[in-house]
C-alpha cells in the first residue's frame, strides 16, 4: 500500500485512499488519482486568475482623491 500511496501529492488524497478497503482502493485508484489531478489543476487556475485580477486592478487603480 505504501508504494501506491506515494503516487498522491496531497495528504488528503493519500488519507482518502488509505481509508478505503483494499479491493475498493485497487479498483478506484485511477479515479482517485484523476480527481487529485483535477483538484490541483483547478487550484492552479484559481491562483492564476487571482494574479491576473490583482495585476488588472493595480494597472487601472485610481488613487483616492484623484477625482
Amino acid at each position: 500500500m505504501k508504494n501506491r500511496d506515494s503516487k498522491f501529492k496531497t495528504k488528503f488524497w493519500r488519507d482518502a485512499a488509505a481509508r478505503l478497503p483494499v479491493e475498493v482502493r485497487e479498483r478506484h485508484l485511477a479515479e482517485l488519482q484523476r480527481a487529485e489531478r483535477w483538484e490541483l489543476a483547478l487550484d492552479r487556475a484559481i491562483q492564476a486568475l487571482a494574479r491576473v485580477k490583482a495585476a488588472f486592478t493595480r494597472a487601472f487603480h485610481t488613487p483616492r482623491g484623484a477625482h
